[in-house]
């Protein structure tokens, strides 16, 4: 299995070089990509990655897991039951939804067929669609939204967020990308840019800005995963984890050569927005590490998108590829190999 993730990557980076040559035939390949990656996750061995088999014994027994599943996929469970005692099928509903939605969004944003695939295949795939298969759909849901969200069609992207809450709680987190705007202003550049350091120091002095929330359901969420990390269930947030310096880098990348990479991504300013809002949750939820990582996962979906745009600046083009390419080998390693989010001796 480990081999086809490696061949799956080889075939994605090199169409990312090809699709200039391929004219009509990019959209084809595109979709027959989304497909294979869609049956390449819902079928996979239970057990292979770390949540499965908690899904597969939910599944299989009648019991009530409602403090850590969100009520949609209980009900989604109910119905899956009737027809089949097989959790594989109940991952292909997901997986449909989650991936296809991606590649959709992915085309709304980006000109490029290939290269957000190759950051997709890397980080996200794995770590959404084949492990927390809920927050697959709602970060794909928050893709979705940029698009109408950039062209101020927030009712559009109000209804997308309120779906994805329906899938995962934690998507309560999106309303506040509405009051986005679509523009960068000098104000928010120096926040765009003195984010990262002040969130450092807010790390490193251990403040804590959100030790209670006034909102009931938020407060046993926050309690339950204190208490967990306190036994040692959830590890501790880390300043070496690389993908918060990958996204502080883009950024600042992106700022520098902002009026190069708006011509072809014209939801520029959004996205740097969303990125740096991942990066904030980050650090002002340092101290429950579970809450601030998964937030900072969910929004940082963002960077399917952003990442690529490193080639637009970067002549020739060519070697604008490589990099992102580096980037897309580098998460994929840091993934599979050094994280092992995979077990691939259950395949």
């Amino acid at each position: 299995m480990l081999y086809a993730f490696i061949f799956l990557l080889l075939v994605i980076i090199t169409l990312a070089f090809l699709e200039d040559f391929l004219g009509a035939y990019n959209k084809y390949i595109y979709w027959g990509l989304c497909i294979i990656l869609i049956l390449f996750c819902a079928f996979r061995p239970v057990g292979v990655d770390p949540d499965s088999e908690s899904y597969e014994y939910m599944f299989l027994n009648d019991e009530d897991p409602s403090f850590l599943v969100d009520a949609s996929f209980l009900f989604l469970v109910d119905i899956f039951r009737i027809f089949t005692d097989d959790i594989h099928y109940l991952f292909l509903f997901y997986a449909i939804i989650g991936v296809s939605i991606k590649f959709y969004a992915l085309r709304k944003l980006s000109p490029l067929y290939f290269l957000p695939l190759v950051i997709y295949l890397g980080n996200f795939y794995i770590l959404h669609d084949y492990i927390q298969i809920r927050a697959s759909i709602a970060s794909a849901l928050l893709l979705l939204s940029i698009k109408p969200l950039s062209e101020g069609k927030k009712k559009t992207a109000l209804a997308f967020m309120l779906i994805a809450t329906v899938f995962h709680s934690s998507s309560l987190t999106f309303i506040p990308i509405l009051f986005f705007s679509n523009t960068i202003s000098r104000i928010w550049k120096l926040i765009l840019i003195g984010l990262f350091p002040v969130g450092v120091v807010v790390f490193i002095l251990h403040l804590d800005f959100f030790t209670t929330i006034p909102i009931p359901f938020i407060e046993e969420k926050l309690e339950m995963y204190r208490a967990l990390t306190e036994v040692g269930v959830f590890t501790e947030l880390t300043l070496k984890y690389p993908f918060i310096w990958i996204h502080y880098a883009a950024i600042l990348f992106s700022l520098y050569f902002y009026d190069t990479i708006i011509e072809k991504c014209p939801a520029l300013p959004l996205l740097l927005k969303i990125m740096a809002y991942a990066l904030f949750c980050y650090f002002a939820f340092s101290s429950v590490p579970v809450i601030a990582g998964r937030l900072h996962e969910l929004l940082a979906i963002v960077e399917l998108a952003l990442l690529p745009c490193i080639c637009y600046t970067i002549r020739p083009q060519f070697c604008g590829k490589i990099v992102v390419c580096t980037i897309g080998i580098i998460e994929f390693v840091l993934t599979l190999f050094v994280w092992k989010l995979l077990d691939f001796s259950v395949a």
